[in-house]
């Protein structure tokens, strides 16, 4: 049997960054899932409690910018289980692109972070107002039948 990793010889960042990978996972594959066969209705309780763990966590290292995406992710997972929000192809690739965002934050070292934050802050902001909006986005009616082709006349 195997030791238990020994947690104690690691930052709070260190450790942020390892429940961030875990969770980002859950996100990415639940995602992924839905966007393959929307009626894994089961895939959004497990991402919820993923976008809770990774708002709490970075919270707790002081990252705002993941807190709220995060935050803005799991508002998204709760009003999809209250039947809210249908989680279309088009909204699923919103979240997704939220998700990105979470990874390449989570891989940022002191030193660099600053500077990414300031680089791609429009990117940043962007994602955030189209994940806060998801709930907003018109869902696109069906398409109607084509129309049977007139017959054409001899001249």
């Amino acid at each position: 049997m195997s030791q238990p990793e020994d947690l104690s010889q690691f930052s709070m960042l260190d450790l942020f960054r390892m429940e961030a990978e875990s969770q980002t996972l859950i996100l990415t594959d639940g995602l992924l899932m839905l966007e393959r066969d929307a009626g894994q209705t089961g895939a959004v309780e497990p991402m919820m409690r993923a976008a809770h763990s990774i708002k709490g966590a970075a919270a707790i290292v002081g990252l705002s910018v993941v807190v709220q995406l995060a935050h803005a992710m799991e508002d998204s997972f709760v009003a999809a289980q209250r039947g809210q929000l249908k989680l279309t192809p088009e909204r699923i690739d919103v979240l997704l692109s939220g998700v990105d965002l979470i990874v390449q934050l989570s891989r940022l070292d002191d030193a660099g972070a600053a500077s990414w934050l300031a680089a791609n802050a429009s990117q940043i902001e962007h994602t955030l107002g189209a994940i806060a909006g998801l709930a907003a986005l018109p869902e696109l009616p069906p398409l109607p039948p084509p129309m049977p082709a007139a017959p054409m006349r001899a001249a």
